[in-house]
């Protein structure tokens, strides 16, 4: 099976495309769950999508969360901004 080459740069960028991924999820999220549950949920998926997923998509050829912490903190920055936008259009709806 093949692998990413080992001379790949990780994704070191504070936002990128993936960065409006995130904040759509977390807007999702913020509108769906509870904002604690929700943030804590969208902070457990960086270390997942580093430590476990990475590795085993990259053993089939596929490159995904091939990041550094500083892209994977920015992340979470979206991600909570979209909880938190997620959660005031709830608040509004329901006043």
């Amino acid at each position: 099976m093949s692998q990413l080459p080992k001379n790949r740069k990780r994704n070191n960028k504070l936002y990128d495309g993936w960065s409006l991924v995130h904040l759509s999820m977390g807007i999702l999220f913020g509108c769906l769950l509870l904002p604690w549950l929700a943030i804590l949920l969208l902070i457990l998926w960086e270390p997942l999508e580093i430590f476990a997923l990475s590795p085993l998509l990259a053993k089939r050829g596929v490159e995904f969360g091939y990041e550094t912490w500083r892209n994977s903190l920015s992340d979470i920055f979206f991600d909570i901004t979209g909880v938190f936008v997620g959660a005031y259009i709830v608040l509004r709806l329901i006043r």
